[in-house]
């Protein structure tokens, strides 16, 4: 008999169709690279509407950013990703992101869109 899995179930992971699966699902398969410059003004970039998920990493320099389903500005108070870390996010629809350096540092976020 199969087992079905739901949202009260602490072992399940829910699915962007609203399914629930017990193992660890994969992130996605690689997509559009892109790379965003985090400098002293945000820069918003649109993303491929249909991606829902990304990897991105900053290199060169502590920056913030900034997701959602519109064009974005990055500030001071956006959410933060240090210099060489590594974070995986789920997006919004028609999802933007914008990135702005945190210091005086200037930096680049590498961004892979996953499908």
């Amino acid at each position: 008999m199969p087992v079905s899995y739901n949202s009260e179930d602490i072992t399940a992971i829910r699915r962007p169709n609203g399914t629930y699966v017990e193992a660890v699902e994969p992130l996605g398969v690689p997509g559009v690279a892109r790379q965003i410059t985090a400098d002293g003004t945000s820069s918003n970039i649109a993303l491929t509407a249909t991606c829902r998920r990304l990897s991105m990493r900053a290199v060169g320099a502590d920056m913030r950013y900034k997701i959602g389903s519109s064009s974005q500005t990055a500030t001071a108070s956006s959410h933060f990703i240090a210099k060489g870390e590594r974070l995986d996010v789920a997006l919004p629809v028609t999802p933007n992101i914008a990135v702005i350096r945190n210091a005086s540092d200037n930096g680049v976020l590498e961004v892979t869109e996953l499908l």
